[in-house]
């Protein structure tokens, strides 16, 4: 009788971290995604992101958020109606213009180990721009 109540816990046992190692699959491209609002709203608080694509690889050690940054068109660009005709709903939105953007986060598990902003590129800094920083620095 003991056996068969040691088998299922031996089971479960085994199959434990698999479990956790596959929350990061759905934790992680949400921490990424949070990070990116974040960094934006602090860089460029007058955009809006929409988010078009999350990828996610190396069992959710990587993941690739992609997007486009939205601004309302300055009141220079959009074409002003003429005096006297009737505004419609589509004319009264303003017009958005949109640029790439994306961010790469890397995990250890759950926890977030580094981002590289891959687009726009006033965000984005080569790989050895921040390796130049450091030593310059020292």
């Amino acid at each position: 009788m003991n056996k068969i109540r040691i088998a299922p816990l031996a089971g479960l046992l085994l199959v434990m971290p698999f479990l956790a190692g596959g929350c990061a699959l759905y934790k992680n491209p949400s921490a990424c995604e949070t990070r990116m609002r974040s960094e934006l709203a602090q860089a460029s608080p007058q955009d809006h992101l929409k988010i078009s694509n999350v990828g996610v690889g190396i069992g959710g050690s990587r993941v690739v958020v992609e997007g486009a940054l939205q601004r309302p068109a300055a009141a220079s660009e959009v074409s002003v109606a003429a005096s006297g005709a009737v505004a419609t709903a589509s004319a009264a939105r303003p017009k958005m213009r949109g640029r790439a953007a994306a961010l790469e986060c890397t995990f250890n598990g759950d926890a977030l180990v580094s981002t590289h902003w891959l687009a726009p590129t006033e965000m984005a800094k080569p790989a050895d721009a921040d390796a130049d920083d450091e030593s310059t620095s020292g």
